[in-house]
Parts: structure tokens; sequence; C-alpha cells
């Protein structure tokens, strides 16, 4: 797999080549820090939510189903949302 990178480009095609596959959850954490240091935006707070969503369905921790719905409703991407609130109802 290619470097990280800094840029929210690179960030996203970081993201879309990380499998779900549960030896990807630090480089899932990883691409939320890098995340964090960039500005807020819609962009990058559907990128957080994606993130967030995918570590909940590695990991299985609340936290991060949290943070992932939350920052899909911030981001007002509805794919997003719609996704969370799926993986909410599955408990």
């Amino acid at each position: 797999m290619r470097p990280l990178g800094e840029t929210l480009p690179e960030l996203a095609r970081a993201l879309r080549e990380t499998p779900l596959e549960a030896g990807q959850a630090s480089r899932l954490q990883e691409i939320a820090k890098r995340l964090h240091r960039l500005p807020p935006g819609r962009e990058r707070d559907g990128l957080l939510a994606v993130v967030y969503l995918r570590l909940h369905q590695l990991l299985g921790r609340e936290e991060h189903y949290l943070r992932g719905y939350s920052y899909a409703r911030t981001a007002r991407l509805e794919p997003a949302r719609l996704w969370a609130e799926r993986l909410g109802e599955r408990g």
C-alpha cells in the first residue's frame, strides 16, 4: 500500500485503498489522526465519518459509531448518515 499522505485528496485515496480487515484498524486510526489536523469542512468531516464507521465495523466500539454518526450528520452527507443509522440498528 502507498503511504498515507497529508492532504485531503491523499487521505481520501488512502481511505479508499484500505481494506476492511482487522489488521487495518491502526491504518484507519492514523488516517483519522491526520484528517483531524486539517481544517474542518464537509469533505474532511465526511471522510472522518467513513473512517469512524469502518473502525466501528472492525472493532465494535460504540465510541467509533457515535463519532462516525456525528461526523456524517455534520457533513450533511445523506449516504453516510443512512449507513450509520443502519449500523446503529444492528446494535
